[in-house]
């Protein structure tokens, strides 16, 4: 007997089929026992019909073929020599060679049809949900120097530093009597080893929707990071992993696109207004179309929160605060268009209103020397931030008549951001493979208001409001600051040369550009975290080669080179060797 094997839904399918296809094919032209058995058994599986076989028969009732090649008639077996008939059974006379090669390919096509639906005839085939899986990842293995300029101004505050902890006593340090605050590096060369490591899932729910999960390394106190930094928690320590992307995609046509929960950026826009990896939070929809031949257009829209205020803020007041939430409420048009057979241009603009940021001043809060105490518009403050955006003292702290007043301040942003964004783009593949990729990137805080930034610093309630805090001029004299000098505007151009990707061996890529990101020209949390060690107020140099030494695997040498754009002199240089591999 044949060995049986059970597919996925526990059906015993394979005998039935092969076995009888192979045993048809060999049937002799006397119809015995043995082909009416077979017969009976097509018809049991449902493979033929009590109809079919009597057509079948009715058919092939005589010899196949007639001519003088043609072998004898075999004799038909008597009547009375066949076994008694039995209830439900079809007597079968002849069958010719043609009939019986037709029946078992039949048969063979429907188990193999079969085989390949269900995926259960193989011992190590998969079950059909597998192929709806699909799993990615990539690693990145990185030597870092970070190269100080001599002369550079050190007391840059660390305002980040201060957001995330205790607040910062202000009158206590000018009185000589409190610590100092946290201050950034920006004298001492620094080497450092990192690592970057992702892996993802994205499943195939249905044919309109997929879900999507990756995790990685990173930061938890910023988004733009994805790094874990070797020995810098003790030797051999392990890594933290973090959700670094889950979200949902529906797309009930082509021309569209739904995305929810925590995405890859659904825009158009270069890393002077949002760094390479940073994942959005929120909902985005897309809807793209032709236009006419050659040319195409899309539109963009989303929401994404930016801050939702701790659920029962102030946890150390009976009376809680009211929410602080701040959002980004983003638009993008655009178009692409086939110039000529080898010239491609693109197009974006985008507006980005990030609403809720600005730090807001408190109402008077009043002094409580020696107690941790909560102003109503602490969770203002601005958090994760890199260098680069203004900022000032958002506590209006009355002070409570002691002969030691105090205080205790935390910083928010003194701008408010709406950002326009102008991304064109072109690529020349006249020498293909090779293409010239050009590129460009404006952008402009259409919210920046200079006066009212110098302006705060009014009394209210009896505090002394400060600010701005950063972003002034260095003055003729030692250890004094000039003018506030900070500025609404950035742009970047970009000029590559080789391969559009590198992925297999030898492939090449040379890039170079140039950025000027003024202080308060975006948001400094979510810009790139390498050029100028991450923010904005710098303008410098981007040099980059990338060379495939195996496929999925290449190694990238980039060098940028930035000034600060205002206030005291701040240069550095980082030097980038990367290892990529991906699958």
């Amino acid at each position: 007997m044949s060995p049986t094997f059970y597919g996925r839904t526990g059906k015993r399918a394979l005998p039935a089929g092969i076995a009888m296809a192979i045993a048809l094919a060999a049937l002799p032209a006397r119809a015995d026992e043995q082909t009416v058995k077979l017969i009976q058994i097509l018809i049991e599986k449902g493979i033929l019909t009590k109809a079919q076989a009597g057509d079948l028969l009715r058919e092939t009732g005589g010899p196949a073929a007639r001519g003088r090649h043609a072998k004898p008639t075999p004799a038909p077996v008597a009547e009375e020599a066949l076994p008694p008939e039995k209830k439900g059974e079809i007597r079968v006379t002849y069958v010719p060679q043609f009939i019986r090669k037709q029946i078992a390919d039949e048969v063979r096509a429907q188990v193999m049809s079969q085989v390949q639906t269900e995926g259960w005839a193989a011992p190590d085939a998969l079950p059909e949900w597998t192929k709806r899986i699909h799993v990615y990842g990539d690693l990145r293995a990185r030597a870092e120097s970070d190269l100080f300029n001599k002369g550079n101004y050190t007391d840059f505050i660390n305002y980040a530093s201060i957001n995330a902890g205790s607040p910062f006593d202000i009158e206590s340090y000018a009185n000589g009597t409190g610590a100092s605050p946290p201050f950034l590096n920006t004298t001492e060369d620094r080497n450092r080893f990192r690592l970057r490591a992702r892996f993802g899932v994205e499943a195939d729910l249905d044919e309109t929707v997929s879900a999507n999960i990756r995790i990685g390394t990173g930061d938890p106190n910023g988004p733009v990071s994805t790094n874990a930094t070797l020995g810098e928690n003790g030797a051999f320590s392990q890594y933290a992993i973090y959700l670094d992307r889950a979200f949902v995609a529906f797309k009930p046509d082509s021309n569209i696109t739904i995305e929810a929960g925590r995405m890859y950026n659904p825009y158009s826009t270069t890393d002077i207004l949002f760094y390479n990896d940073l994942a959005f939070d929120g909902v985005a929809a897309s809807f793209r179309h032709g236009i006419v031949p050659g040319l195409s257009g899309y539109v963009t829209a989303g929401a994404f929160p930016l801050f939702d205020t701790d659920f029962a803020f102030s946890s150390a007041d009976s009376t809680k605060f009211a929410s602080s939430d701040s959002y980004l409420f983003a638009g993008q048009i655009g178009a692409e268009w086939n110039l000529t057979h080898d010239l491609t241009g693109k197009l974006g603009v985008a507006f980005f209103d990030f609403s809720g940021v600005q730090g807001a001043v408190s109402t008077p809060c009043y002094e409580q020397p020696g107690a941790v105490y909560f102003c109503n518009t602490d969770d203002t403050r601005y958090l994760n931030g890199q260098f680069g955006n203004t900022l000032y003292a958002i506590r209006d702290i009355v002070p409570n008549g002691t002969t030691t007043p105090t205080d205790p301040q935390y910083f928010g942003l003194a701008s408010r951001f709406a950002v326009l964004e102008v991304h064109p783009q072109f690529d020349i593949d006249t020498y293909a493979p090779y293409r010239v990729h050009l590129e460009a990137d404006f952008i402009d805080n259409l919210a920046f208001n200079r006066a009212g930034i110098l302006a705060h610093g009014t009394t209210e309630g009896g505090g002394n409001l400060i600010g701005p805090v950063n972003n002034f001029g260095s003055a003729a004299t030692k250890g004094a600051t000039g003018p506030y000098q900070g500025g609404n505007t950035g742009y970047m151009v970009k000029v590559a040369v080789g391969y559009p990707a590198v992925q297999h061996k030898w492939e090449w890529n040379l890039s170079a550009a140039y950025k000027y990101i003024a202080s308060d020209a975006t948001i400094d949390s979510l810009d790139d975290s390498e050029f100028h060690l991450g923010g904005t107020n710098a303008r410098g140099y981007v040099l980059q080669g990338v060379v495939g030494v195996a496929n999925n695997t290449n190694v990238s040498l980039r060098w940028l080179s930035s000034q600060v754009v205002s206030g005291p002199p701040d240069g550095n240089d980082v030097i980038l060797l990367d290892v990529n591999t991906s699958f």
